[in-house]
């Protein structure tokens, strides 16, 4: 028999999975898609629409968790996660279904700029929601070993995507998978959300959310109540996890892909295969697995502020050999530069965003709370960081010139961490009593 909190942790991590595996597809077969749906001489030019789009799906989330965050402040987690996981899979299934630019025109990048809105708009409420219900079912002295745990499913859902097409290109051939493989790739999100919906249906709200709800505690307006009593810890939250979990995170697993191949090329530097670094991003997402949850359980040892310092300084020291690995134009170097980016950049502190999230807002304005912080970060700082790197070069004409923007965003981080946040581990709010006991 499984617990009912193991069942909010299942429910919780296929809806995470569901997330990730959409933003990797969008991400992996980014030099393909734009292509198809953005034609152009320059390859860079594509890319740089393509990019477009690729924020169009983040300016979806900050509504989506405005929108789904106030429902499950009001109605409940479990209401509000229903909805999510319905839409993003529906959305990413008919985004596999597209004609592209040579069969409709412009109306093909413009289904493809609506459906991606969509996907940001479920995604939105998704990642407060999976936090919200999990963190309310644990012991809170717990939070960072299971913020790693939930946040493994980034890395699983990375190993399922990279997994997967190197399938498809290894069965039909690199030209298949640019003519119809990528769109299985889409396309399977749709059993991975039908999944995650049977497991959230069965599922029971949170021990915590009940208990408020029972004593007539639930916030009148929880969107209003997050920003004017908790705008401080917003603001916090929203620029730290916008810079790791979005800007950094999307260098590392998006922006390096096309950095180390089509932009490399055009400088006439040395390059790789788009296989070489989808095999990179899978060596790196199998350990980050493994350093998601061991991080998170670092946190519950040391705190979540002093990791989130030790990440920044980490990723100032590692800019330049980042950027300078991924230009070796080998296999190697690429994977060693990715597994890099992975662990030290990315998860050191990644890892534990959601537990210390958690730990900024009281329940009753949690899941608005960390939903705005998260997806306004995430959405405005993280899905413009490809298309600015991008552009950054493109009007420098200098390859190097993002060492500046990982350099720059580090010590912003490593400031407001020493200046404006305070420990988080061990904060109790009301009703979440009941869990310690």
């Amino acid at each position: 028999m499984v617990s009912s909190k193991n069942q909010a942790i299942i429910a919780a991590s296929f809806g995470m999975a569901l997330e990730w595996y959409d933003f990797f597809t969008y991400s992996y077969v980014a030099t393909i898609v734009a292509s198809l749906f953005f034609p152009s001489s320059n390859p860079i030019a594509s890319l740089l629409a393509y990019y477009i789009t690729f924020f169009i799906g983040f300016l979806g989330r900050p509504l989506g968790g405005i929108v789904f965050g106030y429902i499950g402040d009001k109605l409940g987690r479990k209401t509000s996660l229903v909805f999510t996981v319905l839409l993003t899979g529906l959305s990413v299934f008919f985004i596999g279904l597209l004609p592209t630019y040579y069969q409709i025109g412009l109306l093909a990048p413009l289904l493809l700029t609506i459906l991606r809105f969509l996907v940001g708009v479920a995604l939105g409420g998704e990642w407060g929601g999976a936090f919200s219900l999990t963190s309310e079912y644990i012991n809170p002295n717990r939070r960072g070993l299971y913020s790693g745990v939930l946040q493994a499913t980034v890395s699983i859902a990375s190993l399922l995507v990279t997994g997967l097409i190197l399938l498809i290109t290894a069965l039909i051939g690199a030209k298949g998978f640019d003519s119809i493989g990528w769109r299985i790739v889409f396309m399977t999100g749709l059993a991975i959300a039908l999944v995650g919906l049977v497991i959230r249906l069965r599922i029971e709200d949170s021990p915590v959310f009940k208990k408020l709800q029972y004593e007539g505690k639930i916030s009148r307006n929880p969107l209003s109540e997050a920003l004017r009593n908790y705008w401080k810890p917003l603001l916090a939250g929203l620029i730290i996890t916008g810079i790791i979990n979005g800007a950094w995170y999307y260098t590392n697993f998006a922006f390096s892909i096309s950095y180390a191949t089509t932009i490399a090329k055009k400088f006439g530097y040395p390059y790789v295969t788009l296989q070489a670094v989808d095999f990179a991003v899978f060596i790196a997402s199998a350990i980050g697995i493994f350093a998601s949850i061991a991080f998170g359980y670092l946190s519950d040892l040391i705190g979540r502020k002093k990791q989130i310092i030790i990440n920044s300084i980490v990723a100032i020291v590692l800019a330049f050999p980042y950027y300078y690995l991924l230009l070796q134009g080998n296999a190697l170097a690429v994977t060693g530069s990715v597994i890099i980016g992975a662990i030290l950049i990315y998860y050191l502190a990644g890892a534990i965003t959601p537990a210390f999230l958690v730990e900024l807002f009281p329940p009753k304005v949690r899941y608005t709370g960390i939903s705005m912080a998260y997806q306004i970060g995430v959405g405005f700082i993280g899905g413009l960081t490809p298309f600015v790197l991008t552009d950054l070069i493109y009007a420098t004409h200098n390859i190097f010139s993002p060492v500046f923007f990982t350099v720059i965003t580090g010590m912003i981080v490593l400031a407001i961490s020493l200046t404006a946040v305070k420990e988080t581990k061990g904060n109790i709010y009301e009703g979440e009593e009941i869990l310690k006991q």
